[in-house]
């Protein structure tokens, strides 16, 4: 699966839930990349550099679904790990009850071993 059709099937099963963390993923796949094996770029083009960034998202959670959104949120990332070398992070405020749910993304492409 090319980078391409990886951010678009990404972007159809997410933007609905997750337009935040949809659009930062098209980023690291279609702007970042995978990086190039050309020499002399800026810091993070290469493909041997590890890069990383933040997104946050709060998600209004009116009907009760977090947990339905959470599990998309997850069974993309298996997706994205799979056929890519990044990574997504989430981490998520503490649960309160009709409270939308706050998500703190972390993108991170690590070449090699974690």
């Amino acid at each position: 699966m090319t980078p391409y059709e990886l951010s678009k099937l990404i972007h159809m099963e997410l933007s609905p839930a997750a337009p935040r963390l949809s659009a930062a993923i098209n980023r690291a796949l279609v702007d970042i990349g995978e990086g190039s094996v050309l020499v002399g770029l800026g810091p993070g083009m290469n493909e041997n550099d590890n890069v990383s960034f933040q997104e946050s998202e709060t998600i209004n959670t009116v009907g009760g679904d977090a947990e339905g959104i959470l599990a998309k949120i997850h069974e993309m990332m298996w997706k994205l790990e799979e056929h890519s070398s990044w990574k997504v992070i989430i981490d998520k405020k503490p649960g309160r009850p009709g409270k939308p749910l706050e998500l703190l993304y972390t993108l991170v492409r690590i070449k090699g071993d974690l």
